[in-house]
Parts: structure tokens; sequence; C-alpha cells
């Protein structure tokens, strides 16, 4: 169940969601609506809605500033229509949005944290609402249901692929050479190394995990930024994908020990200043 929260005791909101609308309305493109997306979806938000209490006495908060509500509290969110007729569930981004819109209604309203995934779940319950307005009003955005619950199947996903490649205590790690190495796979990966110079140099090997679970495993020297993980994962997922059986893609960096195993007796791919090394056939 959603928690509620209050301005005083609410937590620190992500000012990159304001930043990524405005750049996405003025210029609409899918890297710019991915932006917004990627914000979304690891942000606390805030959502209208009207709580029945099942005839129980209004709860106090606490020191903290919370509610706990009665546990057969009811929650229903505040939904708006589209210039359509078109339902949407709404979300802001902060305080400040949240203000903005109940200088525009006369309806008084409790406003609890709500996050991407939750609004996710409901839209796929609630097959009559179209989707969610983002700071409803002429700064806010639209993003229909299909979307959101295509962005939720594919950060699920993601999520699933991460926990299959995560190494436990115990489990035994063989790290093998490449048989081939694909243009397809590395010449993106290149692309996005180029416009990062803190790597110094980047590796691919082949991990197989107790003898029954394989990946590819990409160590970047350099420093860990899990910014740039995410986007050398994102370009490298057209091949990963159409890979019969698929393979995924485990990132590190050289100073961890599954990193420093990846390099030992292995040849770079990458060399910053260089780019892509081609292998040469022995004569």
């Amino acid at each position: 169940m959603p928690e509620r929260t209050t301005e005083q005791k609410a937590p620190a909101f992500n000012p990159e969601i304001k930043k990524a609308i405005e750049a996405f309305k003025n210029e609409n493109s899918p890297q710019n609506l991915n932006a917004v997306l990627n914000e979304l979806v690891k942000s606390p938000l805030l959502a209208p809605a009207i709580f029945d209490l099942q005839g129980a006495p209004a709860p106090k908060p606490g020191p903290d500033g919370r509610v706990q509500l009665p546990k057969n509290t009811r929650i229903s969110l505040v939904m708006l229509n589209s210039k359509e007729g078109k339902p949407y569930y709404l979300a802001f981004s902060d305080w400040d949005a949240v203000h903005e819109w109940q200088k525009k209604t006369t309806q008084s309203r409790q406003i609890i944290m709500i996050r991407f995934d939750d609004f996710a779940n409901m839209l796929q319950k609630n097959q009559e609402a179209s989707g969610l307005i983002v700071n409803p009003g002429e700064n806010g955005l639209r993003l229909e249901s299909p979307l959101i619950l295509s962005v939720k199947k594919q950060k699920d996903a993601m999520a699933k692929a991460r926990e299959a490649a995560t190494i436990h205590p115990g489990d035994k790690v063989t790290i093998v050479e490449p048989t081939v190495l694909a243009d397809e796979l590395l010449n993106p990966i290149c692309d996005v190394l180029a416009q990062a110079p803190g790597v110094g140099s980047a590796y691919l090997q082949i991990m197989i995990v107790n003898e029954t679970r394989k990946c590819y495993l990409l160590v970047l020297d350099g420093p860990k930024d899990e910014k740039l993980f995410a986007t050398v994962a994102q370009a490298a997922r057209p091949y990963l994908t159409g890979r019969t059986p698929r393979m995924d893609l485990t990132i590190t960096t050289s100073v961890s020990p599954l990193g420093q195993q990846g390099m030992r007796g292995s040849e770079p791919f990458y060399r910053k200043g260089i780019g892509r090394i081609q292998e040469e056939d022995d004569e």
C-alpha cells in the first residue's frame, strides 16, 4: 500500500524530472523521452488520493510525520480526464508541482508517496485508465498506458538479468576468451567508450558460472560509473537479444576482483585514443 507522507518530512525528490520533461517538450525525440522515463523509474513521486477509513477514527501523524493508516483503509487515486474524455492517473515530481495543481482545484485531497512501478501495476489492473499525467498543466507530460507497461516490463527483465548475473559466495566462476569478437557487439560499445574519457581500455571475456550459466564479461579500465554502465548495456542490447540462445552482459571495472580475473592474460579490444583494436591473423 502506498504510504502517506507530509510536506515537512517529504523525501528528497528528483529535480532532473522537470529538466528532462522540459528537454523532451523542446525536442520530441526518442533519446529525450528515454531520459524522462529513466528519471521517473528511479524517483519517488506524489499523487493525490482519497482515503476511505471504513469507519475507523482518523490516525494522527507519528513523531516522524508519517501516518499509519488503519488496516482496512481503501485508497483511491485521483484521476483527471483529458480533453478527449480519457481518465489518467496524476503524478507530481515534487511539492512545488503539487502546490501549482492545488491552486487550480477547489477539492482537498490527501497526498501520498508512490513510485513508477506502483502506477504501472495499477494501470495493468485498471483497463479503463489511459495512462499517467506527470505535473499536470502546461509544463506537464502525458504518458500512455502501453508505454508505461512496456517500460515496467523492460525494467523487470533487466532486474531479472542482473540477478541472474550476480555471483554469490561459493559460486564457481570460469573465464574464457571468446572465439570470435563480433563487430555487431563491440562497435557500438566502442562508440560509447569513445565519449567516456575516464575509460583507458576495455576487455571482453565469456564468464561461466557453476558450469551452467554463461554471459559476456566486460571489464572497463576506469572508475565505476553506473550511468556509463547503463549506456553501454543499452548499446549492446540489440546484439545480445538477437542471439539464440540469448546471452547477458556483466560489466565491471579493472579494480574489482572479477575485473582483475577478466583482464589476466587478455588483450583489450579498445584503447583510449585508438578506439577499436582489430585482431590480426597469425601468419
